[in-house]
């Protein structure tokens, strides 16, 4: 059997070229990307990539000395009448504390005064909403990765991220810079019913080649200072009103941590990140504290409090309030031990996302209600904390 292949030339050729297949993917055309992108396949000198994240550091660099921040109000919002409420696919438990909260709990959204939708092509125009215009930057890792280049730049509480689709070049550069390089690669490519799986690598190669397959985004990502088998999180939400007020749900820190397969003591090369197990929030403060001292886990609160505001008032700086609807956003934070300053555990930003309200709002009974409050003005509140300009 004689072994053959079929190629079909991109362009005019003649008798006696040479032919070769591209190994690059359709997709990939910029002439610099395709030169990183080949290294994943054929090795040779990379200095043009680490070039390249040199380059792309100083942009952010200068981005960051140039930020613009806007100002949050100081006042509560101002007094107004909330009666009616639409929450989509609210459990009978959400339905009982928004009654008990004299509220009414009506069947769409066209009747209600104030809406909690995940669908933005079913919002009526002219009623206040969840959605936010921060929403649509949020809405994804890629968009929120590339809005924070071009808005936030480089900060130390950031985790750093790149683009596979047009930064390979300079993603393999950050890799060969540290020789302890892990990252969390996302698909955000929607596919109904399926669940997309994240996946955790320490290999530049593997990132790169996964771009193929819809992997669009390489997010800086370490085994917690907490635990070296886990990657754990902490979930602070937070409240955005319509006239630029910020407040953070003050009841609760949630806690997740994600198992990390071991191989030798050391993170498994190459696996796909596990699901998340909710961690009870006082036993983890009782040992966090027991490792890095009583008032650790209240500091870790601050700095995450502090970073909320920061990262608000960057995004309000470009895309402000439309004056009429609310956002709600998941801020989750790693936890990094920095040496430099003497091994304390500082937060560090690993995403945002808006708060679902199919997943989680409408089964939180208490949300609901507070947030209604908060939006009519109403001080005697607790459960929300207001964050103020620095």
């Amino acid at each position: 059997m004689m072994p053959f292949s079929i190629m079909w030339p991109t362009k005019p050729i003649s008798k006696g070229d040479a032919l070769t297949r591209d190994y690059c993917p359709a997709w990939l055309t910029d002439s610099e990307q395709r030169k990183g992108y080949l290294q994943s396949i054929f090795p040779g000198p990379k200095q043009f990539a680490l070039d390249a994240y040199e380059r792309m550091r100083d942009d952010w660099a200068q981005t960051a000395k140039n930020v613009v921040r806007a100002n949050f109000t100081s006042l509560p919002v101002p007094r107004t009448q909330i009666q009616r409420v639409f929450v989509q696919g609210a459990t009978d438990e959400t339905a009982k504390s928004v009654q008990e909260a004299g509220l009414q709990l009506v069947e769409n959204a066209e009747q209600a005064d104030v809406v909690f939708d995940d669908d933005v092509t079913q919002m009526p125009a002219d009623k206040q909403s969840n959605q936010h215009p921060l929403n649509s930057v949020f809405i994804s890792t890629e968009n929120t990765l590339m809005a924070f280049q071009k808005v936030i730049g480089m900060q130390a509480w950031l985790r750093p991220g790149y683009h596979l689709k047009t930064q390979i070049n300079e993603f393999i550069g950050a890799s060969m810079m540290s020789s302890n390089s892990w990252w969390l690669l996302t698909n955000d490519q929607a596919i109904p019913n399926v669940k997309q799986q994240k996946i955790i690598t320490n290999s530049w190669v593997t990132a790169v080649r996964h771009a193929d397959v819809g992997y669009t985004t390489a997010i800086n990502c370490t085994p917690s200072a907490v635990s070296p088998d886990q990657l754990c999180l902490a979930e602070k939400i937070a409240l955005l009103t319509p006239d630029n007020g910020l407040y953070v749900w003050s009841k609760d820190t949630w806690i997740y941590a994600y198992p990390i397969e071991q191989r030798d003591n050391k993170p498994e090369p190459y696996q796909i990140m596990a699901d998340e197990l909710q961690v009870q929030e006082a036993a983890f403060v009782e040992s966090f504290s027991a490792h890095f001292g009583a008032d650790a886990f209240s500091k870790f609160t601050e700095e995450m409090e502090r970073i909320v505001s920061e990262v608000m008032r960057m995004m309000l700086g470009i895309d402000s309030s439309s004056g009429k609807n609310f956002g709600l956003f998941s801020f989750r934070f790693a936890f990094f031990k920095n040496e430099e300053a003497g091994g304390v555990v500082e937060p560090c930003l690993q995403s945002i996302h808006p708060v679902s309200v199919h997943q989680r709002l409408a089964t939180d009974s208490r949300m609901v209600p507070s947030i209604v409050a908060t939006l009519s003005g109403n001080t005697a509140s607790e459960d929300w904390k207001q964050i103020k300009n620095a």
